[in-house]
């Protein structure tokens, strides 16, 4: 499943610090594009993950600090662009 991920940075050094360093990532959750915002404050990504509820998780942990995060569960059927 895809899901978009809203980022409100906080911490724009510790964030983008963090993200460069590629952080290794659990079997079933890529990446799959990453947006910044022209604001350093802002960034937005898009996830394959098995669900959003896992995601929320994992990211919520992994930025702990750094950001709060909005989850938007993507319709594929209904998308296009999506890998």
């Amino acid at each position: 499943m895809h899901i978009l991920v809203n980022h409100a940075i906080s911490n724009p050094e510790g964030f983008w610090s963090l993200v460069k360093t590629n952080p290794d990532m659990p079997e079933g959750f890529k990446v799959e594009s990453l947006m910044a915002g022209a604001d350093p404050s802002m960034a937005a990504c898009i996830w394959s993950a098995p669900n959003a509820d896992a995601l929320k998780t994992h990211v919520d942990g992994m930025l702990s600090g750094l950001c709060s995060n909005s989850y938007m569960p993507i319709n594929d059927e209904n998308s296009f662009g999506l890998q």
